[in-house]
């Protein structure tokens, strides 16, 4: 700071020497200045001190130097006035070209922080109340916004001058989720910014996937979004924000099929793939869909019975074995991932072996329901878990058992419906220990 001020006084002594030398080779030949306007000398030195004044840092009542960050907007508005006037007159005069040099990079500059120094401080009140609507914390601590409602309206006046920054789209876009997710079971949760969040969210994410550049770094110098506590690196921001989408499309929304590619991708990420509860969210989608094909199939079976002959009844045979088919295919499907929720839950706690003890009640009750037997569970998760895991947005392959040798009457093989169709929250806080429902009987089939 010090340096720079030595030679802003500095710049001044070199103004009158560049003067006195201009006059004296004005005096020995005139006409070799090839425009009159470089030889007034004494308008140069006016009007260059004037810029310097202006743009001279000064001290503070304090007696500290001020930086030019400190200037008001009219202090620095008045030295980029003297300095377009020195580079419109003086420009091309080869007799003032170290002081235009010295000049033109400092207007430059000039030009872009003003303007930014006058939005500053037209949206100053915005800003405090931004920070104020996010509240204190960290990361992963006290993640629920102070005051949502704060925090839309000032974001959103922000964003009215700063179209598509994301540093303040960010926060709109994770803050709806954790407002629902992260909030105790005790706490009024305020679904108003689910569709909001939603649409942030989907912007943010298509914004990074498309290469957009974060124009900020944090103290170790690593390229990050966003503002306070909902600040992340690019990773982190990605998976949050498939987070954020999955669940408020899952949960508050209802749309189940449109939060699947979310949460499978949440299984591919660093930061979610050992999560128990995103898998059992997964499996729990298949719920819905077991108690409708196992539904379908007692509704097949009776149009069978009533048919008036064997040859009609046949006639229904491919039909159910088809429905019956992508049953047993949902039923595995559901069991993948409620068996990989149950090897990564951690029973270390009282709430956490209550959490994999419900998980495991669940896989038995789809087990026994698909295979009709209660040994060689075990094997079977680990079986399934070890392969890679399976895009839950797949079509479901249908998974026909061998018909039985005899014919005189079949039982076919039919899956249960989960212990509970209705998943816990993926991560964060801990699940509800109440006994779920019974499963769903199954469907088998009748006599030819």
């Amino acid at each position: 700071m010090k340096t720079i001020f030595r030679f802003l006084n500095t710049g001044v002594l070199t103004a009158a020497f560049v003067a006195v030398a201009a006059t004296a080779g004005f005096g020995q030949d005139a006409a070799a200045t090839p425009k009159p306007i470089c030889a007034e000398n004494d308008a140069f030195n006016e009007v260059y001190t004037r810029f310097l004044v202006d743009y001279d840092q000064g001290k503070g009542a304090d007696g500290k130097v001020k930086g030019w960050s400190e200037k008001t907007v009219a202090q620095k508005q008045a030295a980029l006035a003297a300095g377009n006037e020195i580079l419109e007159k003086y420009g091309d005069c080869e007799v003032f070209k170290a002081n235009v040099d010295y000049v033109k990079p400092i207007v430059e500059s000039f030009r872009k922080s003003i303007p930014e120094q006058i939005e500053r401080e037209q949206l100053a009140p915005s800003f405090k109340r931004f920070d104020a609507g996010i509240g204190p914390g960290e990361l992963a601590k006290s993640l629920p916004p102070a005051n949502i409602d704060q925090l839309f309206v000032a974001a959103k006046e922000i964003l009215a001058k700063k179209p598509g920054d994301l540093n303040f789209m960010v926060p709109l876009a994770v803050s709806g989720f954790y407002e629902l997710y992260y909030k105790d079971d005790k706490q009024t949760k305020n679904t108003k910014y689910t569709d909001e969040s939603l649409s942030y969210a989907q912007t943010v994410l298509a914004a990074l996937k498309g290469g957009k550049e974060a124009t900020k770094k944090n103290a170790a110098g690593v390229p990050v979004y966003g503002f306070l506590k909902y600040t992340y690196t690019k990773e982190d921001l990605i998976s949050e924000l498939n987070f954020a989408i999955g669940y408020l499309n899952f949960f508050p929304k209802n749309n189940r099929l449109a939060a699947l590619p979310y949460y499978y991708e949440l299984t591919q990420s660093a930061r979610y793939k050992d999560d128990p509860r995103i898998y059992e969210t997964i499996g729990s989608y298949y719920g819905p869909e077991v108690i409708r094909l196992n539904a379908e199939i007692a509704k097949l079976l009776a149009e069978q019975k009533a048919k008036a002959t064997p040859e009609e009844q046949l006639a229904l045979e491919p039909k159910i074995k088809e429905t019956i088919g992508i049953l047993n295919g949902t039923a595995e499907r559901a069991m993948d991932f409620y068996g990989r929720a149950w090897k990564l839950a951690k029973a270390e706690t009282p709430v956490g072996k209550a959490y994999k003890d419900l998980l495991f009640k669940n896989l038995t009750a789809l087990y026994e329901g698909r295979f009709n037997k209660k040994d060689g569970l075990d094997s079977y998760i680990s079986k399934v878990t070890a392969n890679p895991v399976p895009n839950p947005t797949a079509p479901i392959t249908p998974v026909n058992d061998p018909e039985p040798a005899t014919t005189t009457g079949t039982s076919a093989p039919a899956a249960a419906a989960p212990a509970s169709t209705t998943a816990t929250k993926p991560a964060g806080k801990p699940m509800s220990t109440t006994v779920t429902a019974k499963p769903a009987s199954v469907a088998k089939k009748g006599t030819r």
